[in-house]
């Protein structure tokens, strides 16, 4: 015994003026001694830590885990491996860091280091809640660090604990009021917590307490824009942007909230930005881009086609060749595989409903593949008709591509385009023997795989200079039925048959008030005097933005006064409010769609111009269908004009209002089962094109 104290007192005495070298930082006199040691004491493990520790400071992390593991075998010390552990992740070993450092807890689970590390490692490795008990364990055993309560709290939001979050981050403002990261994260929970409102004056002051905060800056700009503060949310961008212009979800929200308020090329512009950046959502910003180009307008139909295949190239190439076991018997009960990212309570449903309703299930067995996380009661009403329903969320493209092979899938029917959520990837896989898409989008997939869009003869005419990858596969009338809310209030007559100023009302997005809409709106506001224009939509609804939006009118000489810029409301307020309006204005060249068919359900014409493009003339289309062509004038000159002669014609308005439901109802936009009989002919066509070439190609 007396020889191995003297043994410790002497390592004990050659590790002293190392130490204290090592203490003042210098290292290389530290790591000489600790060498000499090391020399001295061969069967002792803690001048290699030492050794290891002086290696790690000065970057020789080869050299450090080399003498860290000497230090190891000698004697499997907690901090030994603590200290390994820190090496092996700066090396990014880190899934070798987190096995050593759970090594060093068993030895010693009150190594507070260790539980701190080793919950940030499996934070970033996914494994919140495992990561949640260590840094518990740490921020308990450091109740006034407010880093530790912070670093809990980021744990506890990624594993979706956020009232638990709540409680850690608010430790750590009471270690630390002006905490930016804390604020932020305290944001972060509310919002999880649906707290929006009492979210939005703790991002304010995480931006005061860190204005470089660039994430919190761009938090901040979604609330606003969702609140309709969007001036505010304008500047929150902007500052997220100019502190962190590598922040790609900054150009993301910019670039919504420039389609948001008819910004279009500026984001196409915010797209592209974010794109180049290469976040994992690439392809999905790389569509959002597409679309803002169509509503920018001045994109020619085959810049905008080009752009498409340029997004298929780099996002869904096609994938090998596939052979499919499918029967080719043109005549058999076919699987048919609709897929979706809104197979919920959205604008969609009110057109593809009626035709799950209607199918005919002796000739037809419908399969669903939902890209959603909302389950409503128009989920449940599409279930209840008795699809096959598969939730795609934790499939990749290549695994639903396969999901669709192994259920025997005959068409597959892509009802998305590049609208959010959509699975065009999968699509170039080929997961079926005929693929095909309809309804969400109106323009090309850019997608070779994809066999036919579904058209008619007025969205897409016969010799149509508009072009798609895939084949034009026409329906005898619309290429939607659409099944009127159940709520719509009853239509009243057109407030200028009793003698009241004639009213012109717009519902549509402000991404589709192009330039060229507002000017003739102006010029037929100046063309009836008195009359006044009501314009609805998400982005109205603070006083601020409606004063902006008004002086974009005063500046070209109408009063605002005659404009009512309103926000949304309620689904059945909002119909409701066309009863206050005589003429309804589409706008150009991005027609409506629902808004269309809402406004003539509400008793009001519509008045449209034919454009050049599917988009273009999807109200003309509408107003096709419903014996209403004369309502979709050729040019916007025509436009103008033709709303000038209805506002001039009350008693003619009022009789519209009143015979207009019947009319609808009896045209094929209303006629449920009609409308998916002939959808149905049009796949068979599909299937027995396949069909023939099969035998083509084995004759």
């Amino acid at each position: 015994m007396a020889g191995a104290t003297g043994a410790e007192g002497g390592l004990a005495a050659a590790l002293a003026e190392p130490e204290v070298h090592h203490r003042a930082g210098r290292l290389s006199e530290a790591l000489a001694g600790y060498e000499q040691a090391a020399g001295a004491f061969p069967g002792e493990a803690e001048p290699r830590f030492r050794i290891g520790l002086v290696r790690a400071e000065s970057g020789n992390l080869d050299a450090a885990e080399a003498a860290l593991r000497q230090a190891v075998a000698l004697a499997e010390r907690g901090h030994y491996l603590y200290a390994l552990g820190d090496v092996l992740e700066r090396r990014g070993d880190r899934s070798d860091a987190i096995a050593t450092w759970r090594r060093a807890l068993a030895i010693n689970a009150a190594l507070v280091p260790a539980h701190a590390r080793l919950g940030q490692a499996l934070v970033d490795d996914g494994e919140s809640g495992e990561a949640a008990t260590h840094l518990r364990v740490a921020a308990e055993a450091r109740p006034g660090d407010a880093r530790s309560w912070n670093n809990l709290a980021v744990a506890l939001l990624a594993a979706g604990r956020p009232s638990e979050a709540e409680s850690a981050i608010r430790r750590a403002l009471d270690a630390k009021p002006d905490h930016g990261q804390a604020l932020h994260n305290l944001a972060r929970a509310l919002v999880d917590q649906g707290r929006e409102a009492e979210a939005k004056p703790v991002l304010q002051a995480a931006t005061r307490a860190d204005p470089a905060n660039a994430r919190a800056w761009d938090m901040l700009g979604s609330l606003c824009l969702r609140a309709g503060a969007l001036l505010e949310s304008r500047e929150a961008f902007d500052r997220a942007i100019a502190a962190d212009p590598a922040l790609a979800i900054a150009w993301v929200h910019l670039a919504n909230f420039c389609t948001h308020t008819g910004l279009a090329e500026e984001a196409v512009e915010a797209c592209r930005r974010a794109e180049a950046l290469g976040p994992p959502d690439a392809a999905q910003i790389g569509s959002s881009r597409l679309f803002a180009m169509q509503y920018a307008g001045h994109h020619s139909r085959d810049e905008v086609f080009e752009a498409h295949l340029d997004w298929a190239a780099r996002y869904a190439p096609a994938g090998p060749p596939v052979a499919f076991a499918n029967a080719p018997d043109p005549e058999r009960r076919l699987r048919i595989g609709y897929l979706s990212p809104r197979l919920h309570r959205a604008s969609a449903a009110f057109l593809h409903v009626p035709v799950f309703e209607h199918h005919d299930r002796s000739r037809f067995e419908i399969h669903c593949y939902a890209e959603q996380d909302i389950e409503d009661e128009v989920t449940r009403r599409i279930r209840a008709t008795g699809v096959a329903w598969t939730d795609t969320r934790a499939l990749d493209d290549e695994a639903l591509a396969r999901k669709l092979r192994d259920d025997g899938i005959d068409i597959a029917i892509d009802l998305a385009g590049h609208t959010p959520g959509h699975r065009l990837a999968a699509l170039a896989r080929r997961p079926a023997p005929v693929t095909g898409t309809w309804l969400d989008y109106f323009n090309t997939t850019g997608i070779g795989t994809v066999d036919f869009l579904v058209s008619d003869p007025v969205h897409s005419p016969p010799g149509d200079g508009q072009r798609f990858t895939e084949r034009i596969a026409r329906l005898p009338h619309c290429r939607y039925c659409w099944e009127p809310p159940a709520y719509a209030p009853e239509v009243m007559p057109p407030p200028c048959a009793n003698g009241s100023p004639v009213v012109f009302g717009s519902f549509n997005r402000m991404a589709k008030l192009s330039p060229e809409t507002l000017r003739a709106w102006c010029e037929l506001l100046a063309r009836v005097p008195g009359s006044r224009l009501v314009v609805k939509n998400s982005a109205l609804g603070g006083a601020a933005e409606r004063e902006y939006f008004a002086r974009w009118f005063a500046d070209r000489g109408i009063d605002p006064a005659r404009v009512d810029f309103r926000g949304i409301s309620d689904h059945a307020a909002m119909l409701a409010e066309y009863n206050g309006i005589d003429v309804v204005l589409d706008t150009t060249p991005y027609n409506g769609g629902l808004t269309t068919l809402e406004a003539l359900w509400m008793g009001r014409p519509v008045v449209a111009v034919e454009g050049d493009t599917l988009i273009a003339r999807q109200s003309k289309a509408i107003l096709s269908a419903a014996g209403l062509a004369e309502l979709c004038a050729p040019d916007l000159d025509a436009y103008v004009d033709l709303a000038e002669r209805l506002a001039g014609d009350p008693q003619g308005l009022a009789r519209l209002a009143a015979g207009m439901r019947k009319r609808l109802l009896a045209s094929p936009l209303l006629d449920f089962a009609g409308f998916t009989r002939d959808l149905e002919a049009l796949l068979r066509d599909e299937w027995r094109r396949w069909c023939a070439g099969q035998g083509a190609a084995n004759g």
